[in-house]
């Protein structure tokens, strides 16, 4: 019973351990600032310009004038915030990875049920 528990303590502590990403912090310079900001900006304005962006805020009653007046108004974190948002869509999903991290867990588990001695049994 303990040998289970152990064995399933250490496939999630590997697992967490293997997807967990570290992290780091820095001074940026200004000009990095600036050319992030107009990256930012044009990044936006390419998603806008999407026929299917474009058409769902001429539903929604948006006029491209409105649209550039109000992305004039916001400051430069925002701005940043939506182009991050913008990276993080996925048009067509992400089942692939999915996938793979199930295969992958499955294996993990069967050779760890393998080590410890026991038998899986399927009827």
């Amino acid at each position: 019973m303990i040998r289970k528990i152990i064995a399933i303590y250490l496939s999630v502590a590997i697992l967490v351990i293997g997807v967990v990403q570290s992290l780091s912090a820095g001074v940026i310079p200004s000009e990095m600032t600036l050319r992030c900001t107009s990256q930012d900006l044009e990044k936006i304005q390419k998603f806008l310009e999407m026929k299917i962006v474009s058409q769902r805020l001429k539903d929604f009653g948006y006029s491209e004038k409105e649209i550039m007046e109000r992305l004039s108004n916001l400051d430069e974190q925002t701005l940043h915030k939506i182009a991050l948002k913008i990276d993080e869509i996925k048009i067509a999903g992400d089942a692939g990875t999915a996938l793979i991290l199930a295969l992958l867990i499955i294996a993990l588990v069967v050779l760890i049920i393998n080590l410890t001695g026991h038998r899986v049994v399927i009827r």
